[in-house]
């Protein structure tokens, strides 16, 4: 398993106290990867430029109507 140097066969012959040790180290390692990636995305949204849309509206212009003679 990743950062645990571990095959998956050597956590299936475990004790149950090593397991549920192995585990929880595990589960502490995912929640410090999500909380770095929280932070990331944060500083990121910091220098979006999708907020720094202008907020005007397109005036309703009409096409003049051509009527072409026909040939």
């Amino acid at each position: 398993m990743e950062k645990l140097h571990m095959q998956p066969s050597e956590i299936d012959s475990l004790p149950f106290y090593e397991y549920e040790y192995t585990v929880e180290i595990f589960n502490d390692i995912l929640k410090e990867r999500k909380d770095s990636e929280l932070k990331n995305q944060g500083e990121a949204n910091k220098y979006n430029t999708s907020s720094m849309k202008p907020n005007y509206k397109h005036p309703n212009i009409k096409m003049p109507n051509l009527k072409l003679p026909k040939i």
